[in-house]
């Protein structure tokens, strides 16, 4: 599990994460995968300048063949669309080489074990821009608090040419399309994301760390959001 520790800057708390490589393992971004299948991508707009294909999810699955395949890229939509994270740019995601030996006959050789990074730069999801003043209004506004469940809850990564996209209209297409390929992650996010683990996670912090009304909201968002893609997948009768 990634270790994390929380800090205070300018008045703002955040969280610095350890290191998850070591001496043996190394970070390759995504950007670099997709400049490999697409060398006219333009980082800043991240939009190919030859295709006119935007950054999506099909795009990542062409530059990533055959290193990841689809249900292990969509585990990076289904988590985002969880905690409403609105900025997995072609940075904030990669794989991880781990440099190891194969002992066959004739001795060791050398060879590269290749997975996906723990997702980092996670700082645009979990309401992080809800100032605490407007928490209790959310919480009694319907509409209000729709806009950041739903309306205004869009995704990094678009679909074919649509982008940007909202979260769950991203999952919907993931279900349509890929449906065998990502129940199971589905699964294990109904089986493990419930109130009860949300609780425990956030009495873990002190109320002068996140307060009592921000943790109501959390949980509210965190169960809502896991509620909205079992319901996608149509699993609500099922374990």
């Amino acid at each position: 599990m990634l270790k994390l520790i929380l800090v205070h800057i300018n008045g703002r708390i955040g969280s610095m994460s350890y290191s998850f490589l070591n001496n043996t393992t190394s970070l390759v971004e995504g950007v670099e995968f997709i400049l490999g299948k697409y060398p006219y991508y333009d980082k800043d707009t991240l939009v190919d300048r030859y295709s006119g294909m935007p950054y999506s999810f099909q795009m990542i699955v062409e530059s990533m063949k055959p290193i990841l395949g689809i249900s292990t890229i969509a585990k990076i939509l289904l988590f985002d669309a969880l905690i409403g994270n609105s900025d997995r740019h072609h940075s904030n995601w990669g794989i991880i080489e781990t440099k190891a030996s194969l002992y066959v006959e004739k001795g060791l050789f050398p060879v590269n074990v290749i997975t996906l990074s723990p997702l980092y730069d996670n700082g645009s999801s979990l309401c992080s821009y809800i100032n605490e003043s407007d928490i209790e209004t959310i919480l009694k506004d319907k509409i209000r608090y729709e806009s950041i469940i739903n309306t205004k809850s869009k995704s990094a990564i678009g679909w074919n040419n649509l982008r940007p996209i909202r979260h769950f209209e991203l999952i919907k297409n993931l279900r349509n399309e890929y449906y065998d390929e990502t129940v199971n992650f589905v699964i294990k996010i109904k089986e493990n994301i419930t109130e009860q683990s949300a609780n425990t996670i956030l009495c873990n912090f002190d109320d002068n760390i996140i307060s009592s009304q921000m943790k109501k909201l959390l949980k509210k968002f965190i169960i809502d959001r896991r509620n909205r893609i079992i319901d996608i997948y149509n699993l609500d009768g099922e374990v």
